[in-house]
């Protein structure tokens, strides 16, 4: 089968190995046999690649994400022809992951069947499952966003950023956030644009001092700072955006774009006088419960928007890995497989 491999790590991209032959998994049970038609990129990927993510064993095929086809569904209730989504639960990382033509997941992080829309390409669906269902998770279980609260998502026009301004805008039962009013920021002034596209009230372009508090506060409700906010820049910003929060104020520190990775942390500093920390892992989400039918749905009927920045096939791996490296998208990198 063709497939992309990660022979060691730290390497850079060019030294991802495509291959046309390398041997497909066969059908186990407990696991579903998945033919894969695209997978979206993720940040772990690439952390994994520079050798910053543990737990990992080499040779592997890279992934967390994909979308295709139920080949054998290893003792489950799917049957062969089944459109499903894989994710998490050690793809990639554990186990071969989804840069390839066939995976091989256990039951429990496999979706139920998935009723595609005609108006949703493969493509666009490799684009929702890690980055909707984290951005819904993130909203509903760390923040608990309520209808009608502030939301500031630093680094807002990442593929994540951009999710959680749709979700977070939504009016949709299915969702129920409803934020009042949603302020996204961006290093790059040419993807504010974008930003307000995907639902965002408000775009902040942040300065080389990484410093936007005092703006978001003016443009925050009642100029007193926002509810709640999610942090996907990491540690060198994240002082700055609890100093963003109303009084009582959470941030979920979920990203880390700027690879960095730890600060100094001083408690009464940053958390006076109630404010609170959280995160959240994509790896908590239970794909049973999940709504990724509805999300599927929402974005077929144009009621979410969903950001594809860019496409490329399997066999163009390491030009995709070196564009999302790059930092140059505005929204989702996929791979197609067919």
């Amino acid at each position: 089968m063709r497939a992309v491999m990660c022979p060691r790590a730290p390497i850079e991209a060019r030294e991802l190995v495509y291959s046309t032959d390398h041997p497909a998994p066969q059908p186990k049970d407990g696991h579903v046999l998945i033919r894969v038609k695209a997978f979206g990129l993720n940040r772990a990927e690439l952390y994994a690649r520079k050798g910053q993510l543990p737990g990992l064993s080499f040779p592997r095929i890279p992934g967390n994400e994909a979308v295709g086809i139920v080949q054998h569904a290893g003792g489950g209730l799917w049957k062969e022809g089944d459109v499903v989504a894989a994710m998490m639960g050690g793809m990639g990382v554990q186990f071969d992951g989804s840069y390839s033509e066939y995976t091989l997941v256990p039951h429990q992080f496999v979706s139920a069947a998935i009723k595609l829309p005609a108006n949703v390409s493969w493509a666009q669906f490799a684009a929702i499952p890690v980055t909707f269902l984290t951005a819904w998770g993130i909203l509903k279980s760390a923040l608990k966003l309520e209808a009608g609260e502030s939301l500031l998502i630093r680094g807002g026009s990442s593929s994540l950023g951009l999710a959680l301004a749709a979700l977070a805008t939504s009016k949709s039962p299915h969702f129920g956030f409803s934020a009042s009013s949603v302020i996204s920021s961006t290093r790059t002034e040419a993807k504010a644009t974008i930003l307000k596209e995907s639902g965002a009230h408000h775009a902040v372009v942040d300065p080389p001092t990484g410093n936007i508090s005092e703006t978001v506060k003016k443009l925050s409700p009642n100029e007193m700072g926002v509810n709640k906010a999610v942090e996907l820049v990491g540690p060198p910003v994240l002082a700055d955006t609890m100093a963003a929060l109303t009084p009582n104020g959470v941030v979920a520190m979920v990203g880390t774009l700027s690879n960095v990775w730890s600060m100094e942390f001083r408690p009464w500093a940053l958390l006076m006088p109630a404010k609170h920390i959280t995160t959240f892992s994509g790896r908590s989400i239970n794909l049973s419960t999940a709504p990724l039918q509805a999300i599927v749905d929402a974005v077929g009927s144009g009621e979410l928007k969903l950001n594809v920045d860019k496409v490329f096939g399997i066999a163009e791996t390491v030009d995709a890995h070196t564009y999302m490296e790059s930092n140059a998208a505005a929204g989702k990198v996929v791979c197609l497989v067919d």
